[in-house]
């Protein structure tokens, strides 16, 4: 059974890679010039809240027109 994700969900730097394509390397310069909220700290772990990386994927898609 796959879990349904809430816009509150948290997710990991793996979870954005795998669905965007981008690299880890490239979400850190986006956290850094301020594009993608920093990451809520769990000790040694980060995490985002899925509506903030939902914004910033809309905020990035293509305009294929």
């Amino acid at each position: 059974m796959v879990r349904q994700l809430e816009p509150t969900s948290l997710i990991d730097m793996r979870y954005m890679t795998n669905d965007s394509g981008f690299t880890s390397k490239y979400f850190y310069g986006q956290i850094k010039t301020g594009n993608l909220p920093p990451p809520i700290k769990f000790g040694r772990s980060s995490r985002w809240l899925l509506s903030d990386y939902e914004k910033w994927k809309q905020s990035h898609k293509r305009n294929d027109k």
